[in-house]
């Protein structure tokens, strides 16, 4: 009896949670299904920050920094999370604000159905993206998708900063971006970094 009435009361907790989660969640319209663009063939809306003002960049294969385009926005590690969230709109679920033990400051997640922004705010300053974790092989990042064999990303983006033994890596000012392949021929994980 006491088994049963614990099984009875953890199942309405469960129901309970996700009743919650689903009602806090984002709804996505039939019509603002998210558009993903190929790298470089969209009108840029936010890029680097750059003394203090956001500076369009070009592609997430070219320009001053390397990013992920994402329904017409280029979004690069260590541009303000604000800006990025209000040009990306939106279609996301956010983490509570966590308090980071590596640095003085808080960490949270963007978590978007096909790509993850991690930011932080290093001594108590603005959130400023650190990682962006591509999810999806549909979204296109410079003529590369997760899938892509490790040659078409050095066609798309050239000579590699460094080979890695879990993959390819290329650093271009204060970013990189890292092609992880788990059976050394194709993207596995694509992950953008500020560094």
């Amino acid at each position: 009896m006491n088994k049963t009435i614990k099984s009875m009361i953890a199942l309405a907790l469960s129901a309970a949670l996700m009743t919650a989660m689903t009602a806090c969640a984002p709804k996505d319209e039939g019509g603002n299904a998210p558009q993903l663009i190929s790298g470089g063939t969209a009108a840029t809306v936010a890029g680097k920050e750059t003394d203090g003002k956001q500076v369009p960049t070009e592609s997430a294969a070219s320009g001053n920094a390397y990013g992920l385009n994402y329904k017409g926005v280029l979004v690069t590690p260590g541009m303000e999370v604000d800006a990025a969230i209000k040009a990306l709109g939106e279609g996301y679920v956010k983490s509570a604000d966590i308090d980071d033990c590596d640095f003085n400051g808080k960490s949270t997640t963007y978590d978007y159905k096909y790509f993850v922004l991690f930011a932080d705010n290093r001594d108590g300053g603005k959130f400023k993206i650190s990682t962006i974790d591509v999810r999806d092989a549909s979204v296109d990042c410079g003529g590369v998708k997760i899938g892509s064999s490790l040659e078409d990303v050095k066609k798309a983006y050239g000579t590699p900063t460094s080979e890695e033994i879990y993959g390819l890596v290329y650093v271009k000012e204060h970013t990189q971006v890292q092609f992880i392949s788990t059976d050394e021929k194709t993207v596995s994980s694509i992950l953008f970094k500020s560094i």
